[in-house]
């Protein structure tokens, strides 16, 4: 992904403790990373991706519709979707989802989406439906599909 060092990222779901822990570590001592967990068990394995990268992430127990961070306070924000937890929302709470996540970007801010190719859903018009703009594919790649939108 497009995480960088120094950056504000927030990730939304962790299914992918590997993804997570590497997301985190790239932000380094200068950045912030924050993760919206649904569940107790999207927490813990947050935790612990970065207990063992030796890592700080704000993590919040939040339904993923409501996050509860500041308007316009990260540079980014993942969605992992590698399960296929956001794909399991009920429509109207994966465009409400998206909303929120278009919310705590800043402007010129960026959502990149993170899904299975086995999972592919129509993200780009949720996206799109959201506000983001333009939605591209970034890639197909190891089984993984990577779409972007951007906050303008």
């Amino acid at each position: 992904t497009g995480v960088r060092m120094g950056e504000k990222y927030l990730q939304i779901f962790c299914s992918d403790a590997t993804l997570t822990r590497g997301l985190a570590a790239k932000t380094g001592l200068s950045g912030v990373a924050a993760l919206a967990a649904p569940d107790e068990a999207h927490a813990k394995r947050a935790r612990t991706a970065a207990s063992k990268e030796g890592v700080l992430i704000d993590v919040k127990l939040t339904p993923p519709t409501v996050l509860p961070w500041d308007p316009a306070s990260f540079d980014m924000v993942v969605v992992d979707n590698t399960d296929g937890t956001f794909s399991a929302l009920a429509e109207g709470d994966r465009v409400t989802t998206l909303r929120a996540a278009f919310e705590v970007l800043r402007h010129g801010g960026r959502v990149e989406f993170i899904e299975r190719l086995s999972q592919t859903g129509n993200v780009d018009g949720a996206l799109t439906d959201a506000g983001f703009r333009p939605v591209r594919m970034l890639a197909e790649r190891d089984g993984f599909r990577f779409v972007e939108g951007l906050k303008g």
